[in-house]
């Protein structure tokens, strides 16, 4: 169920290396990650919903952006607890209005997402930065963990669209799922230099699944780091962050 909801502030200081500030168009995500740590981490948590259904849009966004941006000097970061590209991005377009406002006030910006409709905004993008998550080579994978994410094909195609039209992208590998590390790392190093891995840190969330799938050797520390030597093996070790 989506709700339209006027937010009494948009722009919030965050940690997160990469920015100073971070911005949420929306609470919830429809792409129904069963990892996600922002079903607990952040304002869901409040609306006693049910995760990848109830979604919240901010629909004064761009409003509170042109009030609150005079006094935020910084880079910003879109988003941390939700897809700033998710579904019903390509009807609210929340996310371009903000990006636009940003660019027409000088502010540098970081996306990260998960979805194809990125690239919509290819003609915003060119003096920003985009990571694109892409956490599996296993279609199978992705529609068990990532319900209502794209798939794994079209966001290899939306990389490559990124890479051609000249936008600065890299690639979050995060959290690594099940997959063939040779084969999704081959398939990564055609498009960038450099990749990033993050272990998946909220077992409880996917226990069941992963046993119920023969996953488990997945969740061990052990299998995190032989995926990252094969993508140390493919891109270097200097060009692989973990």
């Amino acid at each position: 169920m989506i709700h339209e909801v006027n937010c009494k502030k948009i722009i919030t200081r965050t940690k997160i290396p990469v920015a100073k500030y971070v911005i949420n168009p929306y609470i919830g995500c429809s792409f129904g990650c069963l990892y996600c740590f922002a079903q607990f981490i952040g304002p869901f948590k409040y609306t006693s919903s049910k995760w990848d259904r109830d979604l919240w849009v901010k629909v004064n966004a761009a409003d509170l952006i042109e009030k609150e941006l005079p006094k935020a000097s910084g880079d910003f970061f879109l988003s941390s607890v939700c897809d700033p590209y998710q579904h019903v991005e390509k009807k609210y377009q929340l996310t371009r209005r903000i990006l636009q406002l940003l660019r027409s006030h000088f502010r540098e910006a970081h996306i990260m997402t998960k979805s194809t409709l990125v690239s919509r905004d290819v003609d915003l993008l060119r003096e920003l930065s985009v990571t694109l998550t892409i956490t599996t080579d296993r279609e199978d994978v992705r529609k068990i963990l990532e319900p209502g994410a794209p798939a794994v094909e079209e966001r290899l195609n939306t990389l490559k669209k990124l890479k051609e039209d000249g936008i600065k992208v890299s690639v979050f590998v995060g959290p690594v799922l099940p997959m063939n590390p040779e084969n999704l790392a081959k398939q990564l190093s055609k498009y960038v230099d450099n990749v990033f891995l993050d272990a998946l840190n909220y077992h409880r969330l996917v226990n069941s699944v992963y046993t119920k799938c023969g996953w488990q050797e997945w969740l061990t520390e052990e299998k995190f780091f032989e995926t990252v030597e094969v993508f140390e093996k493919i891109f270097g070790k200097d060009n692989v962050r973990y």
